[in-house]
């Protein structure tokens, strides 16, 4: 298929007005399909339905109808092939003027749209900045090794009748308030970590001192904050039979127990190894500082005029995800802002200067790679995709997911970004430091604030493509 004709014309500091021909064989093409479409849906006296000729539609209707459905599908297809054909990168939809189409004639339209503008960049290149490696201590493997212990403590029935802090205990309970059941307040076959705080306060402090075999009675008052508002505020006695104790044993730190939870075959071997899995993370870790203060330096450095459309949009992106958020850990998000005294539009506001950063960073970085040549091949995106689908259980519903137009546009934007990231990187001038650990080595700790920089490859631009699913981070780079 040729291509259409494109010409570009600046017209403003970020808009491009593009004059696009397409041609006479393709407008054809598509007002035969138009009719096609038309000739099922029109009714004419004398004529069975769908066997219309096309010159009695176009006496009876005006080959207006024709030229509507013809434009409908050429427009979209011709402004995109133009946009690809002169690298425009539209931010906002096109305005469409002067459209003149005639059947056996070229079609020609005008398309004004926003572009993404240029950044005035400052210094990108040999600029300092500070590795910090944390320090791995010797507590640091204590704490995973502890981590271990717990989550291979077996639980083993006691010979002591009476309950104390910390045992697991095995009962049936049943709730009244003023006298009566309630729903939800009674269970049969329950297991309470007591001292865990995961009944309602007061409940498991009173189990302490119980004899196995007895009943006991609680009496507890529900809290303000209970979800059930028939519960909030009110007394309540439980009446409580303990069955059975057990409590939690802790395996010995020994060599046996390092050779049972790894393939180490000793406890030396073992810590070991955790040292040197901390250590790998600690310069991970370090390695992903550097790139988000880099990113930082050079935004700070560079001044971009803004597109309101394009903070907006991320804005939009930014309150989905956060209502999003709020839906998927069981919260109602109307609930939630009534009751932090917000507004979807004053949430707006609070993301606003965090969305303009974000805006910015990503103009800075595309200057950056535009301005170095930077680009990003098929095969590199292809390859991508590969990775994803290969990870993933169902292959093929994987690789109808990944393998769209809009996906594969913004896996290309990820990488792009990444390579402009590493840039900054290979230029930089980076002293290695030393600094004490910053005690995350108890917990896999994955290293994302608030403010997360772009230096997370094929973030973000999902919410472009209103596809709601799991955007979350869907490069892990």
């Amino acid at each position: 298929m040729k291509n259409v004709k494109a010409v570009a014309e600046k017209i403003a500091e970020n808009r491009v007005a593009l004059q696009i021909e397409v041609e006479a064989e393709r407008v054809d093409a598509a007002l035969e399909r138009a009719y096609r479409k038309v000739v099922r849906e029109v009714n004419v006296p004398g004529f069975r339905k769908g066997r219309v000729p096309r010159r009695i539609i176009e006496a009876r209707f005006g080959k207006e109808i024709l030229y509507e459905d013809a434009l409908e599908e050429l427009i979209p297809q011709a402004y995109m092939e133009a946009l690809a054909q002169e690298k425009i990168e539209a931010i906002d939809q096109p305005e469409v003027t002067d459209v003149q189409i005639e059947a056996g004639s070229p079609l020609r339209f005008r398309a004004v749209v926003d572009v993404m503008p240029e950044a005035e960049l400052g210094e990108y290149k040999g600029l300092k900045v500070e590795k910090e490696i944390e320090k791995v201590e010797e507590s640091d493997v204590d704490h995973m090794l502890e981590h271990l212990r717990e989550e291979n403590a077996e639980l083993v029935a006691v010979e002591r009748t009476q309950v104390q802090q910390g045992d697991f205990v095995l009962i049936d309970y049943e709730g009244y308030v003023n006298g009566q059941p309630f729903s939800g307040g009674a269970a049969k076959g329950v297991t309470v970590e007591v001292g865990s705080g995961r009944f309602v306060d007061g409940f498991e402090e009173q189990l302490v001192g119980a004899e196995v075999g007895s009943e006991v009675e609680v009496r507890i008052t529900f809290p303000e904050s209970h979800p059930d508002d028939a519960l909030r505020g009110k007394e309540a006695l439980f009446k409580v039979k303990v069955h059975s104790i057990k409590e939690r044993r802790l395996p010995e730190l020994d060599d046996e127990f390092a050779a049972d939870v790894s393939d180490a075959e000793s406890l030396e071997a073992l810590r070991a190894q955790i040292r040197s899995e901390l250590e790998a993370s600690a310069r991970s870790r370090a390695d992903e500082e550097v790139r988000e203060k880099l990113v930082r330096m050079v935004t700070d450095a560079s001044t971009v005029q803004l597109p309101k459309v394009l903070v907006e949009r991320e804005l939009d992106g930014m309150v989905n995800d956060f209502l999003r958020n709020l839906r998927y850990r069981g919260i109602d998000p109307e609930r939630y802002l009534a009751s932090a005294n917000l507004t979807e539009a004053s949430l707006r506001e609070e993301f606003r200067p965090n969305a303009e950063r974000r805006v910015k960073t990503e103009i800075v970085l595309q200057t950056i790679a535009r301005r170095e040549g930077i680009t990003v091949s098929p095969e590199e995106v292809e390859a991508d995709i590969e990775r994803f689908v290969a990870a993933s259980g169902d292959k093929e519903a994987a690789r109808r997911r990944w393998d769209t137009p809009a996906r594969r546009a913004s896996i290309e934007h990820g990488l792009l970004v990444e390579k402009a990231v590493n840039l900054l990187v290979e230029n930089a001038e980076v002293e290695e430091k030393e600094v004490p650990s910053r005690g995350h080595g108890h917990h896999h700790h994955h290293h994302h604030d608030e403010d997360e920089d772009l230096s997370e490859p094929g973030h973000e631009h999902e919410h472009d493509h209103g596809d709601d699913e799991e955007h979350d981070d869907e490069h892990g780079g």
